[in-house]
């Protein structure tokens, strides 16, 4: 048996020992007292245990049958290892998830061999910095002031139509010009974009762990306030964080930004900084609620590493619409166990 199949046994194994941990001994302490303190409903809780148990029983089954059926090659499944590696770091255990991603991580080594290096890049400005900075400001003013006088579904619509209609205009050339690039190297990008974005929610996973362990919350106000819209307005939400945000964030915190600052670390930590501010400033009334601006920060110089990287916008995209597209199916999950 190869090592690839090995760490999927141990990922099972240990989704097994959660299961039965969480079963035998967490479902007899009485929480309930606990749940109210938190403002968490009790009966959401058990719907929650009932759809955890059978995703993870899915993922069990799914490498089940990749693990002793030796005519299947693992190098075709290396995107299903993946998915449900995920989902076992998110549902399961950490442990799970991170063997999961071992595996995934030997598998993409072989592949990686008769892969394309990437394309080296220079650095190059399609548009003037200073109209993207002022195309910048004009978005924050539209986000921040003309929101407040803006209300009801179609001025919400407007209001997101024009910061992106308005970011893509003034990068319309350098979009072009990525968006071949990265058609070409598509894997290759696509192999980079999705190891950085597993290192990404390692951190920010890790990060939200330990701000809900000091601050005793359960998410940030802005995933609250992102979960309430969507249970209003499911498709419109579902659109907005998986097709506006890559693009019109990344335009804005990455494409702007990055005319304006050339050190690397520099870039990587003020870009990061502030698409955390800006994930948080509008919504946060405590020191613990603006503690998430931790998580978002993370983030934002995970996707600031990458475009430095790459110097493609479309790395950025892609990773932002993965991580959005994991959110939206958080969502969904939320909304229909509610």
């Amino acid at each position: 048996m190869n090592k690839e199949r090995k760490l999927l046994i141990w990922s099972i194994v240990f989704v097994i020992f959660y299961m039965l941990f969480d079963y035998f001994i967490l479902s007899k302490i009485d929480l309930s007292q606990f749940m109210q303190n938190q403002n968490i409903n009790v009966d959401l809780n058990s719907k929650y245990d009932v759809v955890n148990y059978v995703i993870n029983i899915i993922g069990i089954i799914y490498f089940v049958f990749l693990i002793f059926n030796k005519k299947i090659d693992l190098n075709n499944h290396s995107k299903g290892i993946l998915i449900y590696s995920i989902i076992f770091f998110m549902f399961s255990n950490i442990i799970s998830g991170i063997l999961g991603f071992v595996a995934y991580s030997d598998l993409d080594k072989k592949r990686n061999k008769q892969k394309r290096e990437l394309p080296v890049i220079e650095y190059k400005e399609f548009t003037n910095k200073y109209i993207c900075l002022v195309a910048f400001i004009i978005c924050l003013v539209i986000m921040f002031v003309v929101s407040k006088y803006v209300s009801g579904l179609f001025g919400m619509i407007l209001i997101y139509l024009s910061i992106l209609i308005l970011m893509v205009i003034v990068f319309r050339k350098q979009l072009i010009h990525d968006f071949k690039i990265f058609k070409e190297y598509f894997r290759e990008y696509i192999s980079l974009t999705a190891k950085t974005w597993l290192k990404s929610l390692v951190v920010m996973m890790i990060l939200g762990i330990i701000i809900q362990l000091v601050t005793n919350t359960s998410q940030s106000n802005n995933q609250q306030t992102l979960q309430k819209i969507f249970n209003s307005y499911p498709i419109l939400i579902a659109l907005l964080s998986m097709l506006y945000a890559p693009f019109a964030e990344e335009l804005m915190f990455r494409g702007v930004i990055r005319k304006f600052i050339k050190s690397r670390y520099l870039f990587i930590i003020i870009s990061g900084v502030l698409f955390g501010l800006l994930h948080v400033i509008d919504d946060s009334k405590t020191l613990a609620e603006f503690s998430y601006v931790l998580v978002y920060s993370s983030l934002g110089m995970f996707l600031a590493s990458l475009y430095y990287k790459t110097n493609n916008l479309f790395t950025n995209i892609s990773f932002h619409f993965m991580q959005n597209t994991l959110g939206v199916i958080g969502m969904i999950l939320l909304y229909f166990i509610k």
